[in-house]
């Protein structure tokens, strides 16, 4: 029996009955799979997958002060990004450790939508506030927001037929907003599976609709559904790091070898000096990936 307690996202009966197996995932009921593993993994690659990741927080940071109170919790460096273009960051607490590692959506200097690991959302969100101004709003709508993942090859495609060649044509961390069917859309082209692909922000009372939509549209270009367990795998095999599993709060971004994200020539931020005395003195571990050749 199920546990009452745990989360459901707004597609939990839809996965139960095209007999997905259900997991505990960070205090959510999610597909693990439906057909398995491999099989989802491999359509992915070669044609398209459609993923439940409403389970991701979404927290909205509003106001004159928002751009100066986000560049201070980020690593990275938003301040010259265009309005509807994303960003990968860390998040790091004084020691340089990585609290989370997020996207950055930038709708314009007064208003970002960060997207934060599940397991993270009410630890970062208490994070944030600890830094709020009085010119900035800080609200967690994880709970009113689903997302769904169209990765792939043939996701362009798929994307074109449902919302439009506007979206099709969005650059890599580029978004829109769009209304199609009489729901209102955020399409970007992200993604955590290494393949081509796009996210949609939709709201949950619509999520269910727009998951029917995408299956039936994308039907001929063999767009199926893909579980965590896919998503896991096609992840590891791109190179990209899991929260809780390669990093948490006693990695740094540098041994995570994503030093790339720390932007040591912006003003100041949380973790900086932490960082700088790291990388004056050299790391004593790294992560690094192999490539298995046979």
């Amino acid at each position: 029996m199920l546990d009452s307690s745990i989360k459901k996202t707004p597609l939990y009966d839809v996965h139960v009955a095209l007999g997905a197996r259900i997991i505990d995932y960070h205090n959510f009921h999610m597909p693990l799979q439906y057909d398995g593993i491999i099989s989802e993994h491999k359509n992915a690659r070669n044609n398209a997958g459609l993923f439940d990741i409403s389970h991701m927080g979404e927290i909205v940071i509003e106001g004159k002060g928002a751009t100066e109170l986000v560049q201070r919790v980020i690593t990275n460096d938003i301040s010259n990004l265009p309005n509807y273009k994303a960003a990968y960051t860390p998040i790091c607490d004084d020691e340089g450790g990585i609290i989370d590692d997020i996207i950055v959506f930038k709708y314009n200097p007064e208003k970002y939508v960060l997207v934060v690991n599940c397991a993270n959302t009410d630890k970062d969100n208490k994070w944030i506030n600890k830094f709020k101004t009085d010119n900035t709003n800080i609200n967690n709508l994880s709970d009113q927001i689903a997302l769904l993942a169209v990765q792939g090859p043939k996701s362009e495609d798929i994307i074109r037929l449902v919302c439009g060649e506007e979206c099709a044509a969005l650059s890599r961390f580029q978004f829109t907003e769009v209304t199609r069917n009489e729901m209102e859309l955020t399409v970007s082209r992200t993604g955590y599976t290494g393949e081509d692909g796009f996210e949609i922000f939709v709201n949950q009372s619509h999520c269910v609709n727009l998951w029917n939509i995408l299956l039936e549209k994308g039907k001929a270009m063999g767009l199926k559904p893909a579980g965590l367990g896919a998503r896991d795998t096609l992840r590891l095999e791109a190179g990209y790091l899991l929260y809780g599993n390669d990093i948490d709060d006693y990695v740094t971004p540098l041994e995570a070898n994503i030093g790339w994200t720390v932007k040591f020539n912006k003003a100041d931020f949380i973790g900086k000096d932490s960082l700088l005395r790291l990388k004056k003195y050299g790391l004593k571990r790294m992560f690094v990936a192999f490539k298995m050749l046979d």
